[in-house]
């Protein structure tokens, strides 16, 4: 009932014709990307690409609607649709420089919120006038379509040359794009996420392990700055250096949560701690190491990692030491490849300070020969020169590793997470608390070592986690889950030389860390100029701060953590109370600060 015997050819006109004004559209996005040749070769071939893989989805859909009379109607609506929905996504990116997601849709469809964005009726009426012109033109091509699909260039053997054809730009963009992330291009690498729902092919594993690529070469350079598509510093940095420069020591206890911080689990931090200033209301900039370390580092947005990675750039926290002839040293229980430190928060070291292949079966073992090889640097590097050192633990993730003598904490075994419950969570969790308890003894010894040395009359120590780790508290297990406070919130202690003990009780975030050690280093710009942040010191309270995932993000408050999906497949946003759990339809309130977070998320971008 309603069959009709179908014409295809009609349909693949209808298609082409929708093809060739999807490519019109997206063809924006190239306006985003720079100006290297090499770059526009392989955006150009992208472009094509993507198009392509999305109407291999949208024939899957169309194919069913076309067969019956009564889905043809539908099949034009949805072309339509579809349509608008890629002229909406390039108005996202040109705004908040991400696709089409809840979030942007929650802050348009909220009473206002167009406004605040500085989007007023001009907007609403173009965007009806693009609506109705779309919809004028799938009529036009439903019209079209059935003389175009009974003319000879839809039949034979020509048939095949255009899927041929389009089938060659899928195989060259994904042949550049490997090629491009085995061999540091950063004019292809930093494109990934420019077209919406880019597939972008890796194959590093495979080729280092099949083709014999090495992938942790030293990582030179990246991108010629005036084709680059962040402002990063926002202002050239003023610098006067110190007449004494201090050093800076890092050290970083993965899977660190906030808890952990007392006398009892880590008594030799807390002596550190007594003599500093203890953060008892700290943030992460992520739910796992990537995103909490570049935090650390950068003091920006998490969704700056992207590119980052691509551009291959540094820290200017890194850049302003290395200029002032800063010794630059990383210490590492995991190689600093994945995840890409060695190409984003390091890539301006040099690889002779880098030690991220230490010795040991364990993470507790290699925790301990790390600590080993800063103490001997200590002892051998030439006092008159000042030093930057970053050493990062492991041993707290996930095995919770210790040596034998650290057993504090009892009954301490290891549970598989398929058999992981809240009869057994205990035992583990006593075993990742003596993992950290072994992980504070090695924080004491550098201490130890660093006033043996005389260094803390001059060297800022700061001690915390990169992310934190949940046990169920929440239903939920390790990290990366989502932005509970098991997960996000982390003990950071700061040592200053000459700046009296403080405990601080308001809300800091990782992204304050730079703001507060670049003033150090002699930076007389405001921290609006290279940082989301601000000084960990600066009274008064703020707002919120965000916490970043691969695909989403976070907007901690005091009261509420809205969790935010940065890709469309993620689904809606969420709302949390403080104790984590969800409040149904509780996004309203939160929108403007849902503003505030995209004028940031963009900020260093051109």
């Amino acid at each position: 009932m309603g069959y009709e015997k179908p014409d295809l050819r009609r349909l693949w006109a209808f298609l082409g014709l929708n093809f060739l004004l999807s490519l019109a559209i997206c063809s924006v996005f190239l306006l985003f990307a720079g100006g290297h040749p090499l770059e526009l070769a392989y955006v150009s071939t992208a472009l094509v690409s993507n198009t392509v893989m999305l109407y291999a989805v949208l024939g899957l859909i169309a194919v069913p609607l076309f067969l019956f009379a009564p889905g043809r109607g539908l099949l034009v609506v949805l072309a339509g649709a579809f349509q608008m929905i890629l002229v909406t996504d390039v108005a996202v990116y040109k705004i908040f420089k991400f696709h089409l997601n809840s979030m942007v849709l929650n802050l348009v469809l909220t009473p206002g919120g167009l406004e605040s964005l500085d989007q007023g009726w001009g907007t609403k009426v173009l965007f009806v006038s693009i609506a109705a012109a779309l919809g004028a033109l799938q009529w036009y091509f439903w019209r079209l379509s059935e003389s175009l699909g009974g003319r000879p260039l839809l039949r034979g053997r020509r048939v095949l040359a255009l899927p041929a054809l389009l089938l060659g730009f899928v195989i060259a963009d994904k042949g550049l794009f490997a090629w491009g992330t085995l061999y540091d291009c950063s004019y292809i690498t930093r494109n990934a996420q420019l077209f919406p729902l880019y597939q972008p092919l890796r194959i590093r594993t495979f080729a280092s392990k099949y083709l014999g690529v090495k992938l942790d070469k030293e990582v030179k350079g990246g991108i010629d700055q005036k084709y680059s598509g962040l402002v990063y510093p926002k202002k050239p940095l003023v610098t006067e250096p110190p007449a004494r420069p201090l050093n800076f020591l890092f050290i970083i206890v993965d899977s660190l949560r906030s808890d952990m911080l007392t006398e009892e689990n880590m008594p030799e931090t807390w002596a550190l701690g007594s003599k500093g200033a203890v953060f008892e209301n700290h943030y992460s900039g992520g739910n796992c190491t990537r995103f909490g370390v570049f935090s650390i580092l950068y003091g920006i947005y998490g969704n700056y990692w992207f590119p980052m990675l691509g551009e291959r750039r540094g820290p200017v926290f890194i850049d302003v030491l290395k200029k002032q002839g800063y010794d630059l040293r990383v210490f590492a229980s995991a190689k600093l490849s994945f995840p890409e430190f060695n190409k984003t928060c390091f890539v301006e070291v040099p690889r002779g300070g880098i030690y991220d292949e230490p010795v040991g079966a364990d993470g507790a073992e290699r925790d301990n020969d790390i600590s080993g090889k800063f103490t001997d640097f200590l002892k051998k590097r030439d006092p008159k020169k000042p030093y930057f050192a970053f050493v990062f633990y492991d041993a707290s993730h996930g095995n919770y590793d210790y040596l034998p003598g650290f057993e504090k904490f009892k009954p301490s075994f290891g549970v598989s997470q398929l058999a992981l419950n809240m009869g057994n969570v205990g035992g583990l969790k006593n075993k990742y608390k003596n993992s950290v308890y072994f992980d504070d003894h090695l924080v004491g010894k550098i201490a130890g070592a660093v006033a043996a040395t005389g260094g803390l009359k001059d060297t800022v120590v700061l001690v915390m986690g990169d992310h934190g780790e949940s046990f169920l508290e929440r239903g939920r297990y390790g990290h990366n889950q989502g932005y509970s406070p098991e997960e996000v919130r982390v003990p950071l202690v700061v040592y200053i030389p000459g700046r009296a003990p403080e405990r601080v009780k308001t809300m800091t975030s990782h992204l304050d860390i730079v703001p507060t050690l670049l003033p150090l280093a002699g930076v007389r710009n405001p921290a609006a100029d290279y940082s989301n942040g601000q000084s960990l010191f600066m009274r008064g309270g703020r707002p919120f701060v965000p916490s970043a995932s691969w695909d989403s993000a976070a907007i901690i408050t005091e009261n509420a953590i809205l969790e935010m999906p940065l890709e469309a497949y993620k689904g809606g946003l969420k709302v949390f109370d403080r104790e984590y759990r969800e409040v149904p339809k509780g996004a309203a309130p939160l929108s403007p600060l849902i503003l505030k977070f995209q004028k940031e998320a963009k900020r260093f971008y051109r």
